[in-house]
């Protein structure tokens, strides 16, 4: 068993592991069976809207990705989330193309290519494995779905954070207001994410305006792709230095839906 961040360092970059998993078990959401998933450690993502960040995806264990989005099952992972799919029409609004990166951890999951706390590595490694990174929460998922603890150890030393969650609305799930973003689809959800004290990350409709005390997110198209999650840091609910609200305009695959059911 690995039992040094150094030794586990060591070993992803000889490619003896993918990543880590954070935790295994049921879903704080629903009881099913999830896995929360830490990759991009030692090398850094190839997604330039966020830049080199550690990328963690929440996903079922037992169920691949596609077949949770047309079963149903992605409610373990992404709760009453209204970007998940229509079950009776297949479509949602979602920004994650789960064909490509996420059902390529859960293959990688399924091989053995990531080392699981208690059998593989020590769990008390964690902090000094992410010292210093910059940490991405839900790269794919709510991080609601898996302990709050399981993420503030991870992140206790970590350069900085960013996540977002649509269970803010939960009064269990408070404590993630250190760690995430409430992630808010119109004025009337931001009214009240924001009266019970979360930042938010708000999705608009082109044209529409900004609130008060709320400011474009800068790595984002309209903005000009000024910076990247990476270098901006705003994300990390009130953990970060940035104070306000942000707001993007529907983005990824699904913008086009979003756009027609704001509509």
């Amino acid at each position: 068993m690995i039992t040094s961040a150094n030794e586990m360092l060591a070993a992803l970059r000889k490619g003896v592991w993918c990543g880590v998993v954070l935790y295994e078990g049921a879903s704080v959401l629903d009881g099913q069976p999830v896995v929360a998933i830490a990759s991009k450690i030692t090398r850094a993502s190839k997604n330039s809207k966020t830049g080199a960040m550690v990328q963690t995806f929440v996903i079922r264990s037992d169920v691949d990705p596609l077949e949770a989005l047309r079963s149903g099952a992605d409610a373990s992972i992404c709760g009453d989330c209204q970007h998940r799919p229509n079950l009776e029409t297949g479509k949602r609004t979602c920004y994650v193309n789960v064909g490509r990166s996420v059902r390529s951890v859960f293959a990688a999951y399924k091989r053995g290519r990531y080392a699981r706390p208690g059998v593989d590595y020590d769990p008390a490694i964690l902090p000094d494995l992410f010292a210093g990174l910059l940490f991405r929460a839900g790269t794919y998922g709510d991080p609601t779905a898996a302990p709050y603890q399981v993420w503030r150890r991870a992140t206790l030393k970590a350069k900085a954070i960013t996540g977002y969650t649509h269970q803010w609305h939960q009064p269990r799930f408070a404590a993630f207001k250190q760690l995430c973003m409430a992630s808010v689809d119109s004025d009337g959800e931001a009214d009240i994410a924001e009266a019970m004290g979360w930042r938010c990350f708000r999705v608009r409709r082109r044209g529409e305006p900004l609130r008060k005390r709320e400011a474009v997110c800068p790595a984002s198209e309209e903005a000009g792709r000024k910076t990247s999650c990476e270098d901006c840091q705003a994300c990390g609910g009130w953990s970060a230095k940035a104070k306000v609200s942000m707001v993007i305009m529907a983005h990824g695959i699904g913008a086009g839906a979003f756009e027609r059911k704001a509509a």
